[in-house]
């Protein structure tokens, strides 16, 4: 590749790459093309630390930062993976502050550059708060706490956290009167250095209470917040979503997105989760409706009026009495990965399925964990820069276990490194991924040559819902400009 092109050159040089026959760059990816790569299986904590629930988030270094429970006594950790190994785990409850922790709730974390936030359950849950820690440094060090509900005499658990596009928490829980009664969904956003009020997210859409043992989610992108439940009028389990584009401090919009018109008497003990890009919202949970068993489920909807897309099941065709449940899901546009607990012929796995054209593409699941004895249970998920994180508790041992599965995808020669790039989907609708390797500037061009994007390549994604329609080059560089890429693609 050329070194210090001008912009003009940089244009011709692109130009002459969509249009020459001899060095056409393939745009459509076949799908044995795209393969994932796994690296080995890593234990996160040291004997005795318990290994209840682990929740994982990526800091801005792309470190996972791995939170879990232990019981007897009820304690939180926290650890930050480095390399081959992980930090010395940092014990989370201060004096007081004893956490609610099992292997189906717990404590949650969140994470946007360096700073991290987790959310705690105190217990007695009847009478103890909800609280939460910062970190400002990745992981490693922690403040001190900050009371999240208010103190009015109801009861509050099930916390979950979500980061706005300012680095802002908006936590999710779930509310109570005396006697654990009359469960709704509330989420309270941060303001300057206090949680303000919750807002009710379940009440004002949907009837009834909540599903009262069923957890939720929030997610944020932006200032776009959405809030998943699981309901329970009737005992219709079925999920809804409440969705805010002012950073939590309202929610005008809520409804169904799960048309599988679950009814059980008995509680699930199972809630949903899922993504924002954009004006999508792509969302998992388990259901046991109709024939199938218990099973897992996803689909699409649309932010903007939580309009869903008929449901989609993640690993269809499996026996009845196979189970699938503690959905999690991560991912970036129609880039995305599952994973779940399965539960089969008296054993316990985690399996992980993924795609690169949304859950209408999701693949032959993979079992992640190497061991296939005892039980592993409640796993979670990441995404960054074409890699899935991926923790679960191996309940047997009480360890934290860890695996990275890297899409692979060679699609592009550096020629003058020899080396090949990776570039998915393609074609892509919402978001373009690259592996971020070393490249400082993202461009993309249009068939005439011209700059129509511009990004930061070591974010390892662009959104490209703005282009119209068509053919398209992008072009990778370090920030000397002494070394370049160009790969083409399709934007449907």
């Amino acid at each position: 590749m050329s070194c210090y092109l001008s912009g003009m050159q940089r244009s011709l040089h692109v130009k002459a790459i969509l249009f020459s026959a001899t060095l056409l760059i393939v745009p459509g990816l076949r799908a044995q093309e795209v393969t994932i790569e796994w690296s080995p299986v890593l234990d996160v904590n040291e004997p005795g630390q318990g290994g209840l629930r682990p929740r994982i988030a990526l800091n801005g270094e792309g470190r996972p930062v791995i939170l879990w429970g232990a019981s007897g006594p009820n304690r939180n950790f926290v650890s930050v993976l480095e390399g081959s190994g992980a930090s010395t785990p940092v014990l989370l409850n201060l004096d007081g502050l004893v956490p609610a922790v099992s292997d189906w709730m717990g404590s949650s974390i969140a994470a946007d550059d360096q700073t991290v936030w987790v959310v705690i359950k105190a217990t007695p849950e009847e009478e103890k708060g909800i609280y939460a820690r910062r970190s400002l440094d990745g992981g490693y060090t922690w403040g001190d706490t900050v009371r999240v509900d208010p103190r009015d005499g109801l009861i509050s658990r099930f916390p979950t956290v979500a980061l706005t596009g300012d680095g802002d928490p908006v936590v999710g829980y779930m509310r109570f009167t005396s006697g654990w009664l009359g469960a709704h969904q509330v989420v309270g956003a941060w303001d300057t250095n206090s949680f303000q009020a919750p807002v009710d997210v379940s009440t004002p859409f949907s009837d009834g209470e909540v599903c009262d043992c069923c957890t939720g989610q929030v997610m944020a992108q932006g200032s776009t917040v959405v809030a998943l439940f699981r309901n329970a009028e009737s005992n219709q389990r079925v999920i809804w979503a409440a969705s805010s584009t002012d950073g939590g401090a309202t929610f005008p919009s809520g409804g169904i997105i799960d048309d599988t018109n679950w009814s059980v008497s008995s509680c699930p003990s199972s809630g949903p989760d899922g993504f924002i890009t954009g004006d999508s919202l792509s969302a998992v949970w388990m259901s046991g409706a109709g024939n199938a068993g218990v099973k897992t489920y996803g689909t699409k909807v649309r932010v903007s009026d939580l309009s869903a897309e008929p449901r989609t099941g993640v690993h269809p065709g499996q026996p009845q009495n196979h189970q699938q449940n503690f959905p999690r899901l991560a991912g970036a546009g129609d880039t995305l990965g599952v994973v779940w607990e399965n539960y089969g012929a008296g054993q316990r796995d985690i399996l992980f399925s993924w795609s690169v054209s949304g859950l209408n593409g999701l693949r032959t699941p993979d079992t992640v964990n190497v061991e296939l004895t005892g039980s592993q249970r409640t796993p979670d998920i990441a995404f960054a820069d074409g890699a899935f994180h991926i923790i679960w508790d191996e309940s047997a041992s009480g360890q934290v276990r860890y695996r990275r599965a890297v899409i692979s995808a060679a699609n592009g020669l550096d020629e003058r490194n020899g080396t090949r790039e990776t570039l998915w989907p393609n074609p892509a609708n919402a978001v373009l991924n690259w592996s971020a390797n070393a490249w400082q500037v993202a461009e993309v061009y249009d068939a005439l040559g011209r700059e129509l994007l511009k990004g930061d390549a070591r974010r390892g994604n662009l959104d490209i819902i703005s282009l119209s329609p068509g053919r398209y080059a992008l072009r990778l560089s370090t920030g000397r400009g002494d070394r370049s890429m160009v790969l083409q693609w399709v934007k449907e």
